[in-house]
């Protein structure tokens, strides 16, 4: 009897003891908001990668037309318009020439008038048989040698006044000083520089790669450009078809936006790598920089699963064009890979994905890294 009533006091004793343990356990943690790209399909090809430099497309020692005195020259950081005075000679001698230009076209010009007149008159006095013919082809040959006369006066005049412009040094581009080859009171002969005025808005990497390499390399194919850690996708902008014949080289030009440049903190003369392809592109697997998780046992992915839980997919990492990076394993294009937070998921961790996070969907759609035929 005792043993039937003690039976149920049990059964009562662990039941509350379950639903005191249940009680006191922390909830279940909320999804973790997560930004997802995906898996795309592309083609890589090897690489070969060759130094570069930053270089301005318009970069230029302006010189003066004329010999002079030097009066005026812009400092160095001057940044100046297309037609903005970057020098100026003294033009006082030629201010004089042009008005001597000008007194000799007007001398000239009223001595033709009187020809003229001249020769009306003769016309008149030869039709009344009054003088000889004689007489009036002389005018007429005068006439014609003062026009001569006036249209080099008209050359002259000009001549003065393109040398007086001459004397002001222009801008040819727009760009900024970086170097002055004269200062004030300084002679000038023609043709001598007067300072180094480049374009900073208008930059381009510049490098070279061996003469083998030209089959599979033409304007518009995808390179990569690195500096130290980053890595940019680009296209080949300019392929000079003539290799050097002692370095066995071509030249590479790639072109870069202002904003491309300045977002990367690239100026004139900084130093990069330049990856252009080596061999036939191959079909691979691709995906976001962000999504690998480098571990020392090895590196992985975290997938978006069934129900919007997390998966870990290890992976093998190969190569990399762009914010691209091949990867071997599990992975299959279309595949929703966590670009922001994979390091603090755990398997099968709930998973809310972010509005913002398909941003970088658009983006990778957009990518230059397949090869076009």
């Amino acid at each position: 009897m005792r043993r039937a009533i003690r039976l149920p006091l049990l059964t009562l004793l662990a039941t509350a003891c379950t639903a005191a343990a249940i009680a006191q356990s922390p909830p279940a943690p909320p999804p973790a908001p997560v930004d997802v790209a995906p898996a795309v399909a592309a083609e890589f090809a090897p690489l070969h990668w060759s130094p570069g430099s930053v270089a301005s497309r318009e970069d230029a020692r302006v010189a003066a037309e004329i010999g002079g005195r030097v009066v005026a020259v812009a400092e160095v950081g001057t940044a100046l318009r297309r037609g903005d005075v970057l020098a100026r000679i003294d033009a006082a001698a030629l201010r004089l020439r042009e008005q001597q230009a000008a007194a000799d076209l007007a001398r000239l010009q009223a001595q033709v008038d009187y020809a003229r007149r001249q020769e009306e008159r003769y016309t008149a006095l030869v039709r009344d048989a009054g003088i000889s013919g004689a007489q009036l082809d002389q005018a007429i040959a005068e006439r014609r040698m003062r026009e001569q006369d006036l249209a080099a006066a008209r050359v002259a005049l000009e001549q003065a006044r393109l040398q007086l412009r001459q004397a002001t040094v222009r801008a040819p581009f727009d760009g900024v000083v970086v170097e002055r080859s004269t200062a004030l009171g300084e002679f000038l002969a023609p043709g001598m520089a007067v300072a180094r005025l480049v374009n900073t808005a208008a930059l381009e990497v510049r490098a070279r790669a061996p003469v083998a390499l030209v089959g599979h390399l033409r304007e518009g194919v995808a390179v990569t450009l690195r500096d130290g850690g980053r890595v940019r996708a680009h296209r080949l902008a300019t392929l000079v078809p003539v290799g050097d014949e002692a370095s066995r080289q071509v030249e590479l030009r790639v072109a870069l936006s202002p904003e491309e440049a300045a977002d990367a903190g690239l100026v004139v003369g900084a130093a990069l790598q330049v990856g252009v392809p080596s061999d036939a592109p191959r079909r691979v697997v691709a995906v976001p920089r962000d999504a690998l998780v480098l571990r020392r046992e090895g590196s992985h992915v975290m997938r978006v699963g069934t129900g919007d839980t997390a998966e870990r997919v290890p992976v093998e990492i190969g190569a990399a064009q762009g914010e691209l990076v091949e990867v071997r394993g599990a992975v299959r294009p279309g595949d929703r890979l966590v670009v922001r937070g994979a390091e603090r998921l755990q398997v099968g961790q709930a998973l809310r994905v972010s509005v913002t996070g398909q941003a970088p969907v658009a983006a990778l759609a957009a990518s230059p890294m397949r090869q076009q035929p």
